[in-house]
């Protein structure tokens, strides 16, 4: 099992994860390998790696999630992404790490 992966988050998204308005992180994909966090990258204007979010059994469409948060109904009416993670608990970096460091330590985000 894999701790994690990495994925790119939009600002307006991530801001609704932390008020607790978005309960699931919608995807179209799920890795081979298993893996139990997110760690976020929030693009433009922030650009950097801010958040791991701990996310529980993934579910996939036509299996459905609560109706509360927000793109849940979209997603058990089959107009959104395939997969649902479901965000357990989010934690925010005490030292985010830029674009630029991120680029020069790791090629993932070359």
């Amino acid at each position: 099992m894999n701790d994690g992966i990495y994925v790119s988050i939009k600002p307006n998204p991530i801001s609704k994860i932390m008020k607790g308005i978005k309960n699931h992180e919608f995807r179209n994909y799920v890795p081979k390998e298993s893996f139990k966090f997110l760690y976020v990258y929030v693009s433009a204007p922030q650009s950097e790696l801010k958040y791991v979010i701990e996310i529980g059994k993934i579910v996939q469409y036509p299996e459905k999630v609560e109706d509360y948060g927000d793109g849940n109904l979209e997603f058990n009416k089959g107009q959104k992404s395939k997969y649902a993670y479901p965000i357990l608990k989010v934690y925010e970096l005490i030292n985010p790490i830029s674009l630029k460091i991120l680029k020069t330590t790791t090629s993932i985000f070359v």
